[in-house]
């Protein structure tokens, strides 16, 4: 048996149509309980024990007839951020980064095969971006993400491949695994990631993993800014050598927490 039949067999059917209805809440940004039912294919009866159930736990709220997610969510998250170590570590260094850059400067963890932006910090000529705290990623296509890859086996690699793919954000985003494991090699020997407009044109960025004290690669702490200003030595050389100073910082904060 696989992982992902396991997974499924041991799936608990009304905690994932809960779950459904939660991310299907995010996705309409409020709906009511028909809309729910006709785009879940349930019964509106069902839909309705659903939500009342989430609504008692906090989880969803309720104006007039239309259904949305509840800030119990936000209070969860911001727990789970708080108590996160590499969180707790990254803040100055992050602001550090963004200061000294100018740039923006953006942390973001491994979960479940993703990166999830956990905090950013933004320089005086940081581009704004849409991108919130929580927010997944594929790995493949941003250069905090292929710092972690770099770092990771390359059988958890492969897994990794094999459940989301190289999906194509743009025409420079790496979609063969093979290219993907080249890039990767060379990452972990210059210690640095780069990004040239592979999840998003005219964005580059310069990223290096964050190791806890067991030696994982768990994070990872970058730099993005448009390609006018990551260009020649200040993209290849000075930015990198500020990132990975920052990174170095976070991890030697972890290991002296620990002793």
């Amino acid at each position: 048996m696989n992982d992902r039949q396991e997974q499924k067999q041991r799936t608990i059917q009304s905690v994932d149509k809960a779950c459904r209805i939660i991310r299907m809440l995010r996705e309409l940004d409020g709906a009511g309980v028909t809309e729910i039912a006709d785009r879940m294919d349930m019964p509106k009866g069902s839909v309705h024990t659903y939500l009342n159930t989430l609504k008692q736990n906090d989880i969803v709220c309720k104006t007039g007839g239309q259904y949305r997610l509840g800030f119990f969510l936000l209070e969860l998250g911001e727990e789970i951020k708080h108590k996160n170590q590499v969180c707790q570590f990254a803040q100055g260094p992050l602001d550090e980064l963004a200061s000294e850059t100018g740039e923006l400067a953006r942390l973001v963890l491994r979960e479940q095969g993703y990166g999830v932006y956990l905090d950013k910090s933004e320089g005086k000529k940081a581009i704004e971006t849409t991108i919130l705290p929580g927010q997944r990623e594929y790995l493949h296509y941003t250069s905090q993400g292929k710092a972690i890859l770099a770092h990771l086996p390359e059988s958890e690699v492969r897994k990794i491949i094999d459940k989301h793919g190289l999906p194509k954000q743009t025409e420079n985003t790496i979609t063969d695994p093979e290219a993907l494991f080249e890039e990767l090699a060379e990452i972990r020997e210059r210690g640095v990631a780069f990004s040239q407009g592979e999840r998003t044109r005219g964005l580059r960025c310069v990223s290096t993993a964050i190791h806890e004290p067991n030696g994982d690669a768990v994070a990872a702490i970058g730099v993005c800014g448009p390609t006018n200003r990551m260009r020649d030595d200040r993209f290849r050389k000075e930015i990198p050598e500020i990132v990975r100073d920052k990174a170095n910082l976070i991890e030697i904060n972890m290991q002296m927490a620990m002793n």
